[in-house]
Parts: C-alpha cells; sequence; structure tokens
C-alpha cells in the first residue's frame, strides 16, 4: 500500500512539474510591498492600514476613551464597557452577532489600556465588510438593554475576583494609583462598591462623549487601504461632547496592601517621559522616550533566552544577585502615555529577602548617576531595544494598535524603520543624562503580599 502511495505522489508531482515547463510564461503575481497609510474622513474618522497580502486581516475600531476619562460618578465604567461590548446592538441581536462570527471563523475582543478602548476582529480577509459592519454596530449603536447588563454583571464579580488573585497585575494598578491619584491612576477594573450600580443611560452617555469625532480610529493590518476607507466611511461617530481632559500630574505616594504569603511583590517608579515626540510634555522632553527605553533595556527586562535564569548582562540583575541567593524575579518598567509616564523597577522575592533587593537596586540606579554607563552597555541596550520592537511588529495585532494610538494623536505614522534611524543616533550621553534626570525624581512605590520586611519608602531616603 505504501508503495502504490509513492507512485501515485511521484506521478502526480511529475505531472505538475510537465504542466509548469509547458507553460513558461506562468509567473507569481509581484507584489509591491506598500508602507503605513492615513486618511482622515469627513465623518470625524481616522483611517490607518499597513497591507501585508497576508489571507488573515486585523481590524481595530480604537477610541480615546480608556478610564483615564472616568471621574467619581461612573468610576469603573470602562471595565462594564469591555465585557458589554458582545451584547446586542439597536440592529444586532448578541445571538446574531456571534453566529455571523463565528460562521466565516472570526474573532472579536474588547480590551482597554488607560487612554484607550480596542475592539479587534480578526478574519480571513474576503471578511472585512462583515468585520468592519460588526464594529460599526458595537460602537456607534449600542443597545444596553436592562436585561443582559442584569446578567453580566457576574462577570465583573469574576474579573475582580481574578485581580485579587493575581498580586502582580494588582501592584502595577496600584502603582498607577499611587503616582496620579486621579486619570492615569484610575484603575482598569471597577471598584467593588460599583458593581451592579452601572446603568444604561450611564453607559451611552460615556460613549456619547468620548466615542466621538476626532476620538476614534479605525485601523487595519493585512487589508487594502481603499477598501478599509471604503467600509469607515458607513460610520457615523457620536457628535463630539468631551471636554478636556484634566492633564495627568504626577504626584508620588505609596500604597501597602499587607495579602500574607511566603512572597512580596514591590514596584518603585518616578515620573517618566510620555510619547510626545518633541516639546514638554511632562517632567521630561518627549524626546527622550527612546533614550529612556535604552536604558530599561540596559537595566534589564528579565532573561532574554526562554527558561534561562540568566539574565547575566541586566544591571539589575548582578545588583541584586550579589545581595541574595534567594530566588527573585527583577525587571526594569517604563510605561508611557500622552501627557506623562513612569519609569522603575518591579522586583518580586521571599519576604524576608525584599529588603536586599530593594537596596540592592536603589543602590545600583544611584551607581549610574555617580559612575555613568558603559559603552558596551549602552550598545547592547541598543540592539535589545531594536530587537523587540522588531519582534513586536512581527504581530499584526501589535501594529494595528500601534498605527491606531500615532493617527489619534495626529501625528505621522513613524514606521520600525524610522524608530531604528533614531535609536542609532543615541549615545551613551544621551542615556546617561536621562537616567539621572529619572534618578532623581520623587518617588513611588505600591507592595503586595507579605510586607513584614518590605521598607516604607521614606526609609530608602534616609
Amino acid at each position: 500500500m505504501a508503495s502504490v502511495f509513492s507512485r501515485r505522489i511521484g506521478r502526480s508531482l511529475q505531472v505538475r512539474l510537465y504542466s509548469a515547463a509547458a507553460r513558461p510564461e506562468a509567473k507569481e503575481p509581484q507584489l509591491s510591498k506598500q508602507g503605513a497609510k492615513l486618511t482622515k474622513l469627513p465623518n470625524g474618522l481616522v483611517v490607518a492600514s499597513l497591507e501585508t497580502y497576508s489571507p488573515l486581516s486585523r481590524i481595530a475600531l480604537v477610541a480615546k476613551a480608556g478610564p483615564r476619562f472616568e471621574n467619581g460618578d461612573n468610576l469603573g465604567v470602562t471595565h462594564c464597557l469591555r465585557i458589554a461590548a458582545g451584547l446586542s446592538t439597536q440592529n444586532m441581536s448578541s445571538f446574531g452577532m456571534t453566529r455571523s462570527l463565528e460562521q466565516v471563523g472570526a474573532n472579536f475582543t474588547c480590551t482597554s489600556s488607560r487612554e484607550y478602548m480596542f475592539y479587534r476582529v480578526e478574519c480571513i480577509r474576503d471578511n472585512l465588510e462583515l468585520a468592519t459592519e460588526v464594529l460599526r454596530q458595537v460602537t456607534t449603536a449600542p443597545a444596553f438593554k436592562p436585561w443582559e447588563l442584569t446578567e453580566i454583571q457576574n462577570r465583573l464579580k469574576l474579573d475582580l475576583a481574578i485581580l485579587k488573585s493575581q498580586p502582580a497585575t494588582m501592584v502595577y494598578d496600584l502603582l498607577h494609583q499611587a503616582a496620579f491619584r486621579k486619570t492615569l491612576g484610575n484603575s482598569l477594573y471597577a471598584p467593588d462598591f460599583m458593581v451592579g450600580k452601572y446603568s444604561r443611560e450611564q453607559l451611552l452617555n460615556y460613549m456619547k462623549s468620548y466615542y466621538s469625532t476626532g476620538r476614534v480610529a479605525l485601523v487595519g493590518v493585512g487589508v487594502d487601504h481603499e477598501e478599509l476607507v471604503e467600509c469607515a466611511q458607513k460610520f457615523t461617530p457620536f457628535a463630539s461632547a468631551a471636554t478636556a481632559a484634566d492633564k495627568a500630574t504626577y504626584g508620588g505616594g505609596e500604597i501597602r496592601v499587607n495579602t500574607g504569603g511566603s512572597l512580596a511583590y514591590v514596584a518603585v517608579a518616578v515620573e517618566g517621559p510620555s510619547t510626545g515626540k518633541f516639546g514638554k510634555t511632562g517632567r521630561l522632553a518627549g524626546k527622550e522616550l527612546l533614550h529612556a527605553a535604552v536604558l530599561q533595556n540596559v537595566m534589564g527586562l528579565g532573561p532574554s533566552i526562554k527558561y534561562s535564569t540568566g539574565g547575566a548582562t541586566s544591571l539589575l540583575t548582578q545588583a541584586i544577585t550579589k545581595a541574595t541567593s534567594q530566588p527573585f524575579a527583577v525587571s526594569c518598567l517604563n510605561a508611557n502615555y500622552t501627557d506623562n509616564g513612569l519609569f522603575g523597577f518591579f522586583a518580586i522575592a521571599q519576604a524576608t529577602e525584599m529588603e536586599k533587593v530593594l537596596q540592592a537596586a536603589f543602590k545600583q540606579f544611584a551607581a549610574i548617576t555617580k559612575n555613568g554607563l558603559d559603552e558596551k552597555e549602552v550598545a547592547r541596550g541598543k540592539q535589545q531595544l531594536k530587537a523587540r520592537i522588531a519582534m513586536q511588529q512581527e504581530q499584526s495585532e501589535n501594529s494595528a494598535l500601534d498605527f491606531a494610538e500615532q493617527a489619534l494623536s495626529g501625528e505621522q505614522l513613524v514606521s520600525p524603520n524610522d524608530l531604528f534611524t533614531f535609536i542609532e543616533g543615541i549615545t551613551t550621553a544621551d542615556v546617561t543624562n536621562v537616567a539621572k534626570k529619572l534618578v532623581n525624581g520623587t518617588p513611588t512605590m505600591a507592595a503586595v503580599g507579605n510586607l513584614s520586611h518590605t521598607p516604607y519608602l521614606d526609609q530608602f531616603r534616609k
């Protein structure tokens, strides 16, 4: 049987080879390389795309409507909107939407950052029209039927229960709360006291205010730009009603949540650079964003090799290894937003060892201000940063979200090659100077876990 099967395969291969030889004029179609494209439509929608000729398209409707725009009366409303993304609209039932997407093998998700809401559909590129129609219905014609809102309250409770079981996520959230109080300090999660209190009117009012003209973008990767523009013209974003957003003001502070256990989770940060490309948007100039990104890679983002316990080139890992023989994890953090940011480190260690870990990390940052950085360390940091950017751009999802944020900021789209050129021009002096500015800032600290041996922030200032 195996020999018969092999002969059939051989004859089939010969026929295909003969057919190809008999038709020398047959050639593979030549696909021209295309860059990112940006179009602003009269309806107020910004359209950005990158044609990759992939059979799979990724389309996202992005609104500048993250939790930083919440106030005391609607805290956590964006968390509720994330969960409500798949509910019925004015023209499409929840069941009908789910069935339509499943019939074409599409995937629909909704996520958020502190500044943006992301509605994404992944589908075969022939189904672009269906994908954009679902996005249009969900973001411009929501229904928020009372009985459906009642049913999703348990999802809010589940998310909050999961959050409490993830101390690393809690620390990152609390760090922003301590640093900014409101705006960027607003949590990605609804507070317990708001569960069950979100109304249809509250959700609609928020969407009408922030899913409005000039605040939404339709982006796609693996799509034809003209086709995406044609689909985008059917959108009718809400009329602009949002008031000027409060600037994210850094304050600094400390939040501690003692939950017991054997581990301590601690994050320490100072005011960092924003994503503003030029001019001064925070304590640091916007152009220093990539300088800080190089510094982040020099200090270390954890092991670069899967399953490796090394990270031997990481300055933070080297310093802490000398201070303790117990297991630990440490990573430099660099969170950047439109008008402010955070820069620091995050550490996990045995509760009894956390004081040693924090002292070693503080001393390593202080050493940079005194001794500067080595040329080889900065060169390594630059190469690692370029590699991380390239690897992230390999995922179409990351490209789409990056285009959306750039499009909504009003700037031209910056390609990875543009970033690589800028990174190559960064000098050791640039990285050392931004390090000195950062280290001299007012610190913020958030801690969760067994904090019996975790010093308070003011104890490091002595």
